[in-house]
């Protein structure tokens, strides 16, 4: 009888292990970068602060949504920043370009002038345009 039983576990498990698909028939997920239009930067920074620092993008269609900063640190007290988005493409898109802001968290490590490059599209020739923004440490 346990035999019967332990068999029956065992068959049951696989048809449920068999009936779960990787395969994925929605659409598939792209990642953007979105184009910044405004950052809200303090006028200076205090050393070992963290600050809240609200930045504006623009969101291409009704099937791109926010998804992360991307931070490049070029030098200690450089930051080139680029706003990512994931696209769904379900079909439905609405073409309606909206604006939204979403808060980076920044914490202030080195007692210089801190240099931030927000990516803000690119040029004729491919190559980026920045928002460059400089914030220095007061004591």
């Amino acid at each position: 009888m346990k035999n019967i039983l332990s068999w029956a576990f065992g068959l049951a498990l696989l048809l449920t292990l068999g009936a779960c698909s990787n395969d994925d028939d929605g659409p598939e997920t792209t990642f953007v970068k979105l184009v910044i239009t405004e950052v809200d930067m303090p006028a200076s920074f205090q050393l070992g602060e963290i600050y809240n620092i609200p930045i504006t993008y623009q969101l291409p269609d009704g099937c791109t949504r926010f998804e992360t900063f991307q931070i490049v640190t070029l030098s200690d007290t450089e930051r080139e920043i680029v706003t990512i988005g994931a696209r769904k493409d379900t079909g439905a898109c609405t073409e309606a370009i909206v604006e939204e802001t979403e808060t980076l968290l920044f914490q202030v490590l080195f007692n210089q002038t801190y240099t931030f490059k927000f990516w803000q599209g690119d040029d004729a020739n491919g190559d980026p345009i920045y928002l460059e923004v400089q914030v220095p440490v007061v004591n």
